[in-house]
């Protein structure tokens, strides 16, 4: 993807956490291009119309769940191989396992401060951006 800015779409309905989420990605000084979604049929919306190279998706949503989402996601060709984050409040191991078994490449419980989500953006970069070989 050289000579072109990767994309993150984030999808998540809590307008504070989008914040510190964009924020800390900002901070860390992530090279990526951050939109958000506020919501499953925002993002389905969204991801219809443009690619993406990942995406992070909150579990917790009103209307469609992430849960949801993330299966639709793995049944379109578009996204079938996207990475999907999930970024989640619960760290409920049923969650963690549903969430594997319907083909979430990784999960992680949302920091409980802003240093945590600066934290979770260098890792996220270090690894997705600089060391994974994308599809």
């Amino acid at each position: 993807m050289e000579g072109s800015a990767r994309k993150l779409i984030v999808v998540d309905d809590d307008p504070v956490d989008v914040r510190f989420v964009m924020r800390a990605f900002s901070d860390a000084g992530s090279p990526l291009e951050i939109t958000h979604a506020a919501d499953a049929e925002a993002a389905s919306d969204r991801l219809d119309a443009e690619v993406f190279d990942y995406i992070l998706l909150d579990i917790n949503m009103p209307g469609v769940s992430g849960m949801e989402l993330l299966k639709r996601l793995r049944g379109r060709p578009r996204t079938a191989v996207t990475p999907v984050i999930m970024l989640s409040s619960s760290s409920n191991t049923a969650d963690v396992s549903r969430a594997y078994e319907n083909g979430a490449n990784a999960y992680a419980v949302k920091p409980s401060t802003l240093s945590g989500y600066r934290e979770f953006a260098e890792g996220f970069t270090r690894f997705w951006v600089d060391v994974a070989v994308a599809p």
